[in-house]
């Protein structure tokens, strides 16, 4: 009889270290998956912030390129917009409308929308009534014409040409101007020209 109750107890005792085992190890399970999703959610946060950075940088980028001698100093450039006046969403959406991700600013009272256009990134400048006033592009030289590069290099021979040029599309049907950069005297001047190679005056 002592040696049944010695052999159940020991059993019982068995089965309550196991149980504890299994416990145990499902806790820790429990808490590695934790520290996995933990792991993935934060991994997935720097990417998304990396992506945010490498967004803004690019944006700023191309701002500088587009908006170039328009103003001096860097915070006096577009500024980001939250609310545009329904008018100039609506234009927008009439002139681009397959168009699905636009980052809007606000410059010399005008609203900007950039977005992908094809291979390129360009802004289109809208008044508050709607009305466009251009969409500028940087594209490589080799997009203009080579009869007006080869006249605009020997009539302003400081004309820089490893750099980007903007084209300027107006809103009058295949009208279009190329702006350029020249360094005169260490001095940075800009200037326009029409899709027939005429210099013109455009205001910024």
């Amino acid at each position: 009889m002592k040696q049944f109750v010695l052999i159940f107890t020991a059993f019982v005792i068995s089965l309550g270290v196991a149980a504890q085992g299994k416990s145990g190890n499902k806790e820790k399970g429990k808490n590695k998956q934790n520290q996995e999703q933990s792991a993935d959610a934060n991994s997935k946060g720097k990417g998304k912030n990396n992506n945010d950075a490498k967004g803004n940088k690019e944006q700023k980028e191309h701002d500088q390129k587009i908006w170039e001698g328009t103003y001096k100093n860097e915070g006096d450039g577009p500024k980001p917009s939250k609310n545009q006046p329904a008018k100039v969403r609506e234009a927008f959406s009439r002139d681009y409308p397959n168009v699905q991700n636009v980052t809007w600013s606000k410059y010399r009272g005008d609203w900007t929308a950039t977005f992908r256009n094809g291979v390129f990134t360009s802004t289109a400048v809208y008044h508050a009534n709607g009305d466009r006033r251009d969409t500028r592009t940087p594209v490589p030289r080799q997009e203009v014409p080579r009869n007006i590069l080869e006249e605009i290099f020997k009539r302003r021979p400081q004309t820089q040409q490893n750099e980007e040029v903007i084209k300027v599309e107006l809103p009058e049907k295949n009208r279009h101007l190329f702006r350029f950069k020249e360094i005169i005297n260490g001095v940075a001047n800009y200037f326009f020209v029409d899709n027939a190679g005429k210099e013109v005056n455009y205001n910024y």
